[in-house]
């Protein structure tokens, strides 16, 4: 259990990184056929998710390793990544719900999931990272779950937004 937390938080962490480079992309290209752009799209994502990641783990595993009481330290680290799955599993079971229903649905039918699916799941996000990131560290007095989780909300959200400048954004 003490692994599949954190193995947990990784996969959602760069599947949602995948996603933040699709969306950084999107509306910028005019060509019909687009798959491969987009998958380059998720690529760019992933990558900044991964550096994002790397970082976090980077500032959690220092001082965790520095630490005399390491093995309590990292059980309150498991204790708060639990609580932060308890926000972000709900979240993203409802959006990958939202896009089967997109894939498998007719266009018409598809085009409403969108509307009231993907749209305001895409707004929500921010308030849902910062939420699961509040509640993770509000269940522990250690500096290093608060830091933990303040960084991995800010890496989550600056994946889009960095994704965008770096590759999509023109010069002025």
């Amino acid at each position: 259990m003490s692994s599949a937390v954190p193995a947990a938080l990784c996969l959602l962490a760069l599947t949602d990184a995948c996603f933040a480079g699709f969306r950084a992309s999107t509306g910028r290209n005019a060509r019909i056929h687009k798959r491969a752009y987009y998958l380059r799209a998720a690529w760019r994502g992933l990558l900044g998710g991964a550096v994002g990641l790397a970082a976090v783990a980077l500032l959690l595993l220092l001082p965790l390793v520095a630490a005399p009481d390491a093995a309590a330290r990292y059980a309150e680290l498991v204790r708060a990544g639990t609580r932060l799955l308890e926000v972000l599993v709900p979240f993203a079971a409802l959006v990958v719900a939202t896009l089967v229903a997109y894939w498998l649905l007719p266009m018409r039918e598809s085009t409403f999931v969108i509307l009231v699916g993907l749209g305001p799941f895409t707004l929500l996000r921010p308030v849902v990272v910062v939420a699961g990131a509040v509640w993770a560290a509000v269940g522990s007095s250690d500096w290093l779950v608060w830091a933990g989780s303040g960084a991995a909300a800010a890496c989550v959200l600056a994946v889009e937004p960095a994704v965008h400048r770096l590759r999509y954004a023109s010069p002025i």
